[in-house]
């Protein structure tokens, strides 16, 4: 007879594992060993988000081989050229736009050639370029430890949010987009955020007013929480529950980054301001 694990046991544990994982990287590998084991993660999240965003268009599968292409050639202009994030952004999804149209032409409806562009477009700033500025703060003064505080400040967020949800919920946050969510636990979530920026500046970064900080994490923490929320919304729209199955309790890989994937830009900004 099976033996049936507690998702919460999972979920914990597939947690400490991939904390685990990551903190090896860093620890052995520096900088570039965190950029490598993101650019997995990174290339796991494209192929997600390929098998949640297009199905429910029936696109042709070249539609799909195209983001991905698009996904990679993005991905490594921006590690290359950081500094023309815009115009290699801009580049790229105009070439994507025009190349979409033409290669869908007469294969599809007008309703689904856009939304599937739509979708495409969405999937090339969110999959790619936001996370791209987790990696950027490697390369800047005490790298690993901003990329250490982003990880942090959502991570928390995202516990306080569960936990505070589950045993606090009484108020759906928003039903319609994830039925799960509470608006208790988004309040625990936000203090999640605000107590990993706490101790942060406590440990790492004195020179930084508290009040800041605080008010830094709770904007972090709230723009994480709508990277979730955003995430689950195209989870609906692709009638899908999780992006995969990778990680135990979590789900997929962009399940667990979604918060990541938004905060990352705001982070970067706060840590070269």
């Amino acid at each position: 007879m099976a033996v049936k694990i507690p998702p919460l046991f999972l979920r914990i544990v597939s947690a400490l594992a991939a904390a685990g994982l990551l903190f090896a990287c860093g620890y052995f590998g520096g900088a570039w060993g965190l950029v490598a084991i993101s650019t997995v993660a990174l290339a796991l999240g494209v192929r997600e988000y390929v098998r949640i965003a297009f199905p429910r268009f029936n696109v042709p599968k070249m539609f799909s081989g195209l983001f991905a292409l698009a996904s990679l050639v993005l991905y490594l202009a921006l590690l290359r050229w950081p500094e023309h994030g815009s115009v290699i952004f801009a580049v790229t999804v105009s070439i994507y736009l025009a190349l979409s149209l033409w290669l869908s032409r007469n294969l599809m409806s007008n309703e689904a050639l856009l939304a599937a562009i739509g979708m495409g477009s969405l999937g090339l700033l969110y999959c790619v370029c936001l996370p791209v500025f987790a990696l950027n703060l490697l390369f800047l003064p005490n790298g690993r430890t901003w990329f250490a505080f982003l990880c942090f400040v959502v991570f928390f967020g995202d516990t306080f949010a569960f936990f505070g949800g589950r045993f606090f919920g009484r108020n759906k946050l928003m039903p319609q987009v994830s039925p799960n969510k509470t608006i208790e636990g988004a309040i625990a979530g936000l203090i999640g955020s605000a107590v990993a920026g706490l101790v942060f500046v406590q440990i790492f970064f004195p020179e930084v007013p508290l009040w800041r900080m605080v008010l830094f994490c709770l904007s972090c923490g709230f723009v994480g929480q709508s990277g979730d929320l955003l995430m689950s919304l195209v989870k609906r729209v692709g009638a899908v529950k999780d992006t995969g199955s990778i990680m135990p309790g979590h789900g997929g890989i962009l399940d667990r980054l979604d918060g990541i994937f938004l905060s990352a830009p705001l982070v970067y900004a706060f840590a070269i301001s």
